[in-house]
């Protein structure tokens, strides 16, 4: 009974093996980066914000397609993943019947890659239609330097759920939400912004921009989370 007595509740939780891979997976690329590509990741940094670099960026020949681009893409995938991953299994919001498994890791990351590919494939698509393709390649690429920046973000975030106080994990859960509906909001003023600068969008073409590329997207991915959970 002394014993028992003297056994503290750890205030921490077990976490499986494969969570520990992804985040120093996610820390050694973005070491690699700053490392390897010092001046362009600092200039990946200012463009999130400043509107003058984005601009000069995304006419850079292979913006996206730049080794820089590519791994936090990568990186985007893999902490995203871990952070919805966690939101689900933590019942802070909802009850889930989704495990917290390497199982639903890879599938939550095979769907954001596939969603990844379809707004690429379908941005293409718009610019053609609309000949705008000035205007939608800029777009596409603030759309995924978003994105981007949103994965080195998360990285602290899914960090401190996974190995912080069982306490505070709520809370970084919150944190984490946040984040996404700022890169949200983010988005769209960016996008909108680039839009409104050229000077060549009508009414049309604003409330189009807004429906297909920001709301249907939305709404299709709260109908399908409502299947699962």
């Amino acid at each position: 009974m002394i014993l028992l007595q003297n056994i503290e509740i750890s205030k921490y939780h077990y976490q499986p093996g494969w969570v520990l891979v992804i985040i120093v997976l996610s820390l050694m690329l973005l070491g690699y980066l700053y490392a390897a590509f010092n001046s362009r990741f600092n200039t990946f940094l200012k463009v999130v914000f400043l509107s003058r670099y984005s601009v000069q960026a995304s006419r850079e020949d292979r913006s996206l397609s730049h080794p820089v681009s590519l791994l936090l893409s990568l990186n985007f995938i893999l902490v995203s993943s871990l952070f919805i991953l966690q939101l689900f299994s933590s019942g802070a919001f909802f009850h889930s019947e989704i495990k917290f498994s390497f199982l639903s890791f890879f599938l939550t990351a095979l769907t954001i890659l596939l969603v990844y590919f379809v707004k690429i494939i379908f941005l293409k698509t718009i610019a053609f239609v609309l000949a705008k393709q000035e205007i939608m390649t800029e777009y596409n690429f603030t759309l995924f330097l978003v994105y981007q920046f949103l994965g080195v973000v998360l990285v602290p975030i899914v960090i401190f759920i996974a190995y912080g106080p069982g306490s505070l994990r709520e809370g970084f859960i919150f944190l984490g939400l946040a984040l996404f509906l700022t890169a949200f909001l983010l988005r769209v003023g960016k996008g909108l912004s680039a839009v409104l600068e050229k000077r060549q969008a009508t009414l049309f073409y604003l409330i189009l921009y807004l429906c297909t590329l920001e709301i249907l997207p939305l709404l299709i991915v709260l109908k399908l989370f409502e299947k699962l959970v």
